[in-house]
C-alpha cells in the first residue's frame, strides 16, 4: 500500500454557532447595502407605524405633530440659509458695481 500522507482536517465542518450579541454595539447598524431584506422591511414598517397614521379611505399619510414640527423647522432653517446666501451675494454684486 501506498503511504497515506497525514492531512490536517479542519476542527469542525459545522459552524461554531451563533455569535453572542454585545449590548455595547446594539445601536450600531451596518453600512453595507445588501438590497431588500426582511429586517429592512420590518424596520420600515415600524417607522411608518410610529410616524404615520392611515385610514382606509385616505390617499395621504397622517403624521404626528412632532414630526410636522421637525419638518417645518428643517425647512425654515434651509430657507433662512438660502435667503442669507442670496442677500450676501446680491450685496457683494452691488458693492462691486456689477
Amino acid at each position: 500500500e501506498s503511504v497515506k500522507r497525514h492531512v490536517s482536517e479542519p476542527r469542525s465542518r459545522q459552524p461554531r454557532g451563533k455569535i453572542p450579541k454585545n449590548a455595547k454595539y446594539d445601536h450600531v447598524k451596518t453600512k453595507l447595502d445588501t438590497g431588500c431584506s426582511m429586517t429592512k422591511y420590518m424596520e420600515r414598517l415600524e417607522e411608518i407605524r410610529k410616524n404615520y397614521r392611515y385610514r382606509k379611505d385616505e390617499i395621504f399619510k397622517r403624521i404626528k405633530l412632532t414630526t410636522l414640527a421637525q419638518l417645518v423647522s428643517t425647512n425654515a432653517t434651509f430657507m433662512f440659509k438660502m435667503l442669507k446666501q442670496t442677500l450676501e451675494t446680491n450685496f457683494i454684486f452691488k458693492c462691486k458695481g456689477v
